[in-house]
């Protein structure tokens, strides 16, 4: 990290710390000291300090949370590099869990132009996807018309481009919370050395408004789910900072909102998934829920920390620790 870097990240947390101890009436100076230990001691950015209210934390919490250098350190260990794209490239990653990607998908520098009107014959609406970008970065929705010049018009314009074309996934209708997104549940698992899968901290992540993603980077909002139960048990995490009770745009209580039917399904089916790429014991799940089951999206090598540690249930650093060694 440069000179110039250092001075604008000392600025950013000079201002999140200032708001933050304007916000609950206190002096800023002993927030400086606390998060400067924090930084130290358990490597917390300042994100995670302010937002992921890291500052309320005692002691031992504080040891026992993941913040993101704790994160790198459980992936690195964890997942071998030479299985990652498995996880990274979505076309690799299709290709290696077919039996739980159900849709119809093309992968756009594998496929001619009669091949892409088959597959616009079948499905008028599709959802674009660039390869290697994550957290919904470049989706869009694509209408492919009937009109044979215009779909070469469209197919010349996806030429060349490193991109899948994807068919829509049908939601369960319970699964809809009023926006266009096909809403997902991230489901976190580690690998143990013996073989035993373990579940932990599902999130259930819906679009707002008119966002054809999910993604909380994208402004949609998440929610953490019992595992034991498949309900809502937390207000929302979200880029506004707003811990939302309602979700937005909707009158649909979060507390107590159960996911679709066959909980027990969805973690019998991603801890089954979970074994098929044991070079990689750790990964982040994302999964849709449609009438016929689950149909997998994408698996994350290196996860969204802020899902993990930032609301809802905390300590997942120690708790990660008794199922590896160290």
């Amino acid at each position: 990290m440069n000179v110039k870097a250092i001075m604008q990240y000392l600025g950013k947390c000079r201002r999140e710390i200032s708001e933050l101890a304007n916000v609950r009436g206190e002096k800023s100076v002993s927030y400086w000291f606390d998060y400067l230990w924090c930084a130290v001691r358990h490597g917390c950015l300042i994100r995670q300090y302010v937002y992921g209210e890291f500052y309320r934390l005692s002691s031992i919490d504080r040891k026992e949370s993941m913040t993101y250098p704790r994160l790198i350190k459980v992936f690195k260990k964890l997942n071998h590099p030479d299985y990652v794209h498995l996880l990274e490239n979505k076309r690799d990653f299709n290709v290696h869990f077919a039996p739980y990607v159900k849709r119809e998908w093309i992968y756009i520098p594998e496929t001619d132009f009669n091949t892409f009107c088959e597959f616009a014959d079948r499905h008028n609406y599709v959802i674009v996807k660039p390869l290697d970008l994550c957290e919904g970065q470049g989706v869009y929705g694509l209408q492919l018309l009937k009109d044979n010049d215009k779909r070469k018009a469209v197919y010349e314009e996806l030429s060349g481009k490193n991109i899948m074309v994807e068919q829509c996934i049908k939601q369960h209708k319970d699964m809809n919370m009023g926006g266009r997104s096909v809403n997902t549940i991230r489901m976190h698992t580690i690998l143990d050395k013996d073989g035993n899968v373990h579940c932990f901290k599902p999130v259930f992540r819906a679009g707002v408004g008119d966002a054809v993603v999910d993604n909380y980077c994208a402004g949609g909002c998440c929610y953490e789910v019992d595992l034991e139960l498949g309900v809502l048990i937390t207000p929302s995490l979200s880029k506004d900072h707003i811990q939302h009770k309602i979700h937005p745009g909707t009158n649909k209580i979060v507390y107590g909102y159960q996911i679709p039917p066959n909980w027990d399904k969805v973690i019998v089916d991603i801890t089954n998934a979970a074994k098929m790429l044991p070079q990689c014991r750790f990964i982040g799940w994302d999964i849709a829920i449609t009438d016929n089951g689950i149909e997998l999206i994408e698996g994350n090598h290196n996860p969204d920390y802020e899902l993990i540690e930032f609301f809802g249930t905390r300590g997942w650093y120690a708790k990660t620790r008794e199922w590896i060694s160290y």
